[in-house]
């Protein structure tokens, strides 16, 4: 073999270049994937830093449309203090309806108001209307609605008048309740017999009558007008006043002349002592009590079954009178019924039957009289010689009857003797 012309040594042939060994991590791609992840992470980071510490710095700040009631039973909490804000209706006349006919929310309104708004919504009978003591929800920062009434605007009853109030009755709060029919129109509107002024009053007090001999049947009177609301009432003192205020009362004054209508109240009430006692009370025109089915009470211009206290159910004459201080040619006294002897607790049906025969003027009053314990005279209990207001709940009297006695001396608190309605308030009395 012959060497280079240039005489230089020959070079040993090349090594080959070596590939180094990559792992499976390598092999898929593990470092680029590594740092997507890293990347991925840092902004997912970033992003929650920032989303907490903008829902931190919106709960620091209040809705300026809410405000917190802390509404439920318990003391006061600190929700119950935050009232910063009080939500306002910008048009609270946009919030409300027109009604032809509403009766008043005072409890010392003495006849219904033509027209009044209605609050329909519920914004506007929150704050909209001004109005007196009626509760709403309970304070302190428990959960649920307090105990507060919340039943209307001002006293929060809604008395329509001395006739009585709408509304629903429970137990100690409920009344004597009302029903008015009016004898001179038939159920269906038509003129009855009763319709004429002069030849109509014969056939109105012959109706009356077939009602009180038929047990009080109110199906005696369902084939005349009734008024579609029935009145609760906790007492019946009726200052002299227009014969039209009944049918406002129960707002049907456009439909009912101011004649010939009567007023049937029952209910079932609790006797409140074993006292003896007796009903006291007179009517213009004519008032009668049924006590557990028995005539208790019968006066007024007309008398329909007690005539002269002739009182056949307790087999007694009662001549009995106290001196009222009535309107102008009215009858200046009520009289008294018989006594009445029943046990405390003693669940007991009362109705009472009022009414209106030429029109004009109309009153009413009952009352009644306990006896002294353990008195008698030729064998008959003696009363105490201060009659009390008649009354089935503890409701806070109409102003208009709370300073009028009528120069009788009559306790209108009645307290220890009030017939509280029973759960059988609701009960047909037959």
């Amino acid at each position: 073999m012959s060497s280079p012309q240039d005489g230089s040594a020959e070079a040993p042939p090349s090594t080959p270049l070596h590939r180094p060994n990559r792992t499976l991590w390598q092999r898929l791609g593990g470092e680029g994937l590594a740092l997507s992840i890293i990347i991925h992470v840092l902004l997912v980071i970033i992003a929650v830093i920032w989303v907490v510490s903008t829902v931190t710095d919106l709960s620091g700040k209040k809705d300026p449309n809410t405000f917190a009631t802390g509404a439920g039973g318990g003391s006061g909490g600190p929700k119950a203090k935050e009232y910063k804000t009080k939500l306002q209706p910008k048009n609270v006349k946009a919030l409300t309806k027109t009604n032809s006919r509403i009766t008043s929310k005072n409890a010392n309104a003495s006849m219904s108001i033509s027209s009044v708004p209605t609050m329909a919504n519920p914004l506007a009978t929150a704050g909209a209307v001004g109005g007196g003591s009626s509760k709403g929800f309970g304070g302190g920062s428990g959960g649920g609605i307090g105990a507060g009434k919340g039943t209307g605007v001002g006293g929060g009853r809604n008395f329509v008048s001395l006739f009585g109030m709408k509304g629903s009755t429970s137990v100690g709060t409920g009344g004597l309740i009302g029903t008015f029919y009016d004898l001179k129109q038939s159920s269906e509107r038509k003129p009855t017999a009763m319709m004429d002024g002069k030849t109509g009053i014969a056939p109105y007090r012959g109706a009356v009558r077939d009602f009180l001999e038929a047990g009080w049947s109110p199906g005696k009177l369902s084939k005349f007008y009734k008024a579609p609301d029935t009145l609760i009432s906790g007492q019946l003192f009726i200052t002299g006043r227009s014969a039209n205020d009944a049918p406002k009362a129960f707002e049907v004054e456009k439909e009912v002349k101011p004649s010939r209508w009567v007023i049937h109240y029952r209910c079932y009430v609790e006797v409140p002592s074993s006292l003896p006692f007796r009903f006291v009370g007179s009517g213009d025109d004519f008032l009668l009590v049924r006590w557990n089915r028995k005539i208790a009470l019968d006066d007024g211009y007309e008398t329909y079954l007690a005539g002269g206290g002739n009182y056949k159910d307790f087999g007694v004459k009662v001549t009995q009178e106290y001196k009222i201080d009535r309107k102008p040619g009215s009858l200046h006294r009520l009289k008294a019924g018989p006594w009445i002897q029943a046990t405390k607790g003693t669940k007991v049906p009362v109705e009472v039957l009022m009414g209106e025969t030429p029109g004009g003027v109309f009153d009413c009053y009952l009352a009644i009289e306990v006896a002294k314990p353990g008195v008698k005279v030729d064998g008959q209990y003696v009363g105490e010689g201060k009659l009390k207001l008649f009354r089935c709940n503890a409701e806070p009297l109409p102003a208009e009857i709370a300073r009028d006695k009528r120069g009788l001396n009559i306790d209108m608190q009645a307290n220890g003797w009030i017939f509280k309605v029973t759960k059988d308030a609701n009960t047909v009395l037959r």
